[in-house]
C-alpha cells in the first residue's frame, strides 16, 4: 500500500518513513524464524534433558542432523524466502536500502545470522557431551530474544 502511494507522490516522506516501519517489520519477522530455528535445534539434541524422559545418545546421528538442514532450510523458504521473493521489486529494493542506512535494521539481521550460526553450530557437529550446545543455545537465544520485544518502535 505504502509502495503504491509512493509511486503516486515519491517525494513523500510521510509515506517513505511508513513504507520503512513496514519493512523494519518484516525484516523483525526474520528474527523469530531463528528463535525457531534455534529451539528446534536444542530440542534435536536434547540440551536440557529431563530425569522422567531418556536423553537422545550423543553424537546425534548423521541423518538425523542432514534432516535437521531440511527442516531449517524448509523454515525460511517458507517464512523469509517467499515472502521475499512476492514482494513487488520497489519494496525489495526498499528492504536492501533499509538495510545500508538503517543501523536497527542491520542489527536486526545480525541478530538472525547470529542465532542461525548458533543454531546450525548446536544440529550440526556431532557433540559428545551437552555443555557446549546448551551454552550455544543461550548464546544464540538470549541476545536475540532480549531484542524482539523492546524494538518495536524502531524504524531505522
Amino acid at each position: 500500500m505504502y509502495a503504491d502511494a509512493l509511486a503516486a507522490d515519491p517525494d513523500s516522506s510521510s509515506m517513505r518513513r511508513e513504507l520503512d516501519h513496514a519493512t523494519y517489520r518484516l525484516l523483525r519477522g526474520t528474527r523469530w524464524l531463528a528463535v525457531l530455528c534455534v529451539v528446534l535445534a536444542g530440542a534435536l539434541v536434547d540440551v536440557f534433558p529431563a530425569d522422567d524422559r531418556p536423553a537422545p545418545e550423543l553424537p546425534i546421528p548423521v541423518g538425523q542432523r542432514l534432516w535437521f538442514l531440511f527442516v531449517m532450510a524448509v523454515i525460511w523458504a517458507f517464512g523469509a524466502w517467499r515472502r521475499y521473493r512476492r514482494l513487488r521489486a520497489g519494496v525489495q529494493l526498499n528492504v536492501r536500502s533499509l538495510v545500508r542506512r538503517g543501523r536497527w535494521a542491520r542489527v536486526v539481521l545480525a541478530q538472525a545470522g547470529w542465532a542461525m550460526v548458533c543454531a546450525l553450530l548446536i544440529a550440526e557437529i556431532p557433540w559428545t557431551d551437552r555443555a557446549v550446545p546448551q551454552l550455544l543455545f543461550w548464546a544464540g537465544l538470549v541476545p536475540t530474544a532480549a531484542t524482539i520485544w523492546f524494538d518495536k518502535k524502531k524504524t531505522r
